[in-house]
C-alpha cells in the first residue's frame, strides 16, 4: 500500500498593521504595501444587527451610508466618487456596521475626506429612506422564494433560538416599514459618539502623510466596549420545515454547535469538518453525491467567533430520497464517534485547506484583508501558521476524541424547506418536525 505524502504546512506571518488612535481613542489600523495599485480606506463601528434598535435597521443605515450626505445630494456624492474612478460600498453584518473607499494613491486625500463625509454627515434623506425602504420590501418575496435561504434561515433560528443572532439580517416587512427617519439619526447618533470605531487604510500610501489627516478627518470618533451579548446556548436537537414556493427539490440543512476559534480544539474540528464535508471529495460529498446519486453536491461549513462556533452540511435532492439522504447523513455523523478518518481522508482536507490558504493571500488586497481581520479580532499575525502547523501534526487518533466530544449527532439541528405536508410525514421517522414561520414572512 502506498505511503500518504506529507504535506509542508503553509509558513507565512501576515504582515502586522500599524495601530494608533484618534484623540478620542477610535483605533486606527495602517497597512502599507508597496506593490499595491490602489489604496482602500474603510471605517467600521463595532456595532451591527445584533444590537439594532429595530429590526433591519442597520440594514437600512448602511444603505443610506452612500445616499447623500449633509454637503451633497446622493447623485452629487456618487458624482464625487465617479470622478476619482473610486467604488464605495457600505454593508451591515451581526457585529458591525462599515463602509469603505478603493481608488488611486494620488487621490488618497479626495477618497479620505468623501468616505469620513459620509461616516460623520450622512444626510439620512427621507426621500431616499423611501428608496431604501421600498426595495428592501421588495427583496422579500425574493429571499422567500428562495428555499437555500429559507433553509438556512430556519437553521439559524433552530441555532439561536431567542437569541439575537438568530434574528433576520434584512428585518421583516413590519419592522422596515415603521422604521423612521427620525429613529434612524438617535441610533445613529449613538453610534457615532458612544460606540467602538475603526479606520482602516491598506494599499499603496505613505503613513506618516496620512495620519495627521485622518485625525482631522475622523478625531470626533471615539472607541468603546461592544454591546454585551449573553453567549449563544447549545440549543436542544430539533427539526424545522418550511414549505419551498418555486422548486420541487428539498433542501437540507443538518448541524449542531462546535467550539469557537479560541478552543484548543479549533485546528482538529476545522480539520475533521473539512474531510467530513468541506471539499468536493470529502466523506458526505463522495457518499451522497459520487456514490448514490442523490444530490448535486453536499458541503459542510464550520463558522466560527470568539464565543461560539457552528458547523453545518447542506445539500438539496427529490422528495423521494429525502429518507435515504437523512439516513446516510446521520450514518455518518454516527461514524465519525467510533471511526477515525483513514490517512487518505486528512491528506486531501489537508491538500484543500493548504492550498485555499495560499490562493488567499496571492495579491496584497487579499493577505491585508485577512491581516485586518485577524487584528479587528485580536488575532495573533501568525494564527493561521500555528493553525496550519498544528494541524499538519494531527493524526486520526488525535482526531478521534474530538470527533466523539465535538460532532454529536444526539444534537442535530435539522432544517428541511420543500412541501411541508410531506417533509412532515418524512422526517417524523427521525424527530418531531415543527413548521417554522420566519419572521420575515410575517406581515
Amino acid at each position: 500500500m502506498q505511503a500518504v505524502p506529507r504535506l509542508d504546512a503553509p509558513s507565512y506571518r501576515f504582515p502586522e498593521p500599524t495601530v494608533t488612535t484618534t484623540s478620542r481613542g477610535a483605533r486606527i489600523l495602517l497597512l502599507p504595501m508597496p506593490t499595491a495599485t490602489t489604496v482602500t480606506i474603510g471605517a467600521m463601528v463595532t456595532e451591527g444587527s445584533a444590537t439594532e434598535p429595530e429590526l433591519g435597521m442597520a440594514h437600512v443605515v448602511a444603505a443610506l451610508l452612500s445616499r447623500g450626505t449633509r454637503r451633497r445630494s446622493e447623485a452629487e456624492f456618487v458624482a464625487a466618487i465617479d470622478r476619482l474612478g473610486a467604488s464605495y460600498n457600505a454593508t451591515a453584518t451581526r457585529r458591525s456596521i462599515s463602509a469603505c473607499i478603493v481608488g488611486l494613491p494620488e487621490h488618497l486625500p479626495q477618497l479620505v475626506e468623501l468616505l469620513a463625509e459620509s461616516i460623520l454627515e450622512p444626510a439620512f434623506d427621507e426621500a431616499e429612506l423611501e428608496k431604501v425602504r421600498t426595495f428592501t420590501l421588495a427583496s422579500f418575496p425574493v429571499l422567500l422564494a428562495d428555499a437555500s435561504y429559507r433553509a438556512r434561515r430556519i437553521f439559524q433560528k433552530l441555532r439561536y433560538p431567542g437569541h439575537p443572532y438568530g434574528r433576520p439580517p434584512q428585518g421583516t416587512p413590519a419592522t422596515v416599514a415603521r422604521i423612521s427617519a427620525t429613529a434612524i439619526r438617535q441610533w445613529y447618533d449613538h453610534l457615532r459618539t458612544r460606540c467602538g470605531w475603526r479606520i482602516i487604510v491598506i494599499g499603496a500610501f505613505t503613513p506618516d502623510k496620512i495620519t495627521a489627516q485622518l485625525e482631522q478627518q475622523f478625531g470626533a470618533l471615539c472607541d468603546a466596549p461592544r454591546t454585551t451579548l449573553p453567549p449563544p446556548s447549545e440549543p436542544s436537537p430539533a427539526i424545522g420545515i418550511g414549505q419551498s414556493v418555486l422548486t420541487e427539490q428539498v433542501e437540507l440543512r443538518l448541524g449542531h454547535g462546535t467550539v469557537p476559534y479560541t478552543s484548543p480544539d479549533y485546528a482538529a474540528t476545522l480539520l475533521i469538518a473539512t474531510a467530513f464535508a468541506g471539499h468536493f471529495r470529502s466523506r458526505v460529498n463522495l457518499l451522497l453525491r459520487e456514490q448514490e446519486g442523490l444530490t448535486y453536491g453536499a458541503y459542510g461549513m464550520l463558522m466560527a467567533s470568539k464565543s461560539s462556533g457552528t458547523f453545518s452540511v447542506a445539500t438539496s435532492t427529490t422528495p423521494p430520497n429525502v429518507s435515504r439522504a437523512m439516513d446516510l447523513l446521520l450514518e455518518q455523523w454516527r461514524r465519525l464517534a467510533i471511526e477515525p478518518f483513514s490517512e487518505e481522508e486528512l491528506h486531501h482536507a489537508r491538500q484543500y485547506l493548504f492550498g485555499n490558504f495560499w490562493r488567499s493571500v496571492e495579491t496584497p488586497d487579499a493577505v491585508a484583508s485577512i491581516a485586518i481581520e485577524l487584528a479587528l479580532n485580536d488575532l495573533p499575525p501568525d494564527f493561521y501558521t500555528h493553525l496550519f502547523r498544528t494541524m499538519a501534526t494531527l493524526t486520526p487518533d488525535d482526531l478521534l476524541p474530538v470527533q466523539q466530544r465535538v460532532f454529536d449527532p444526539a444534537q442535530l439541528l435539522v432544517a428541511a424547506v420543500g412541501d411541508q405536508d410531506m417533509l412532515a410525514h418524512t422526517l417524523a421517522a427521525y424527530g418531531t418536525p415543527v413548521p417554522v414561520l420566519l419572521e420575515e414572512e410575517q406581515q
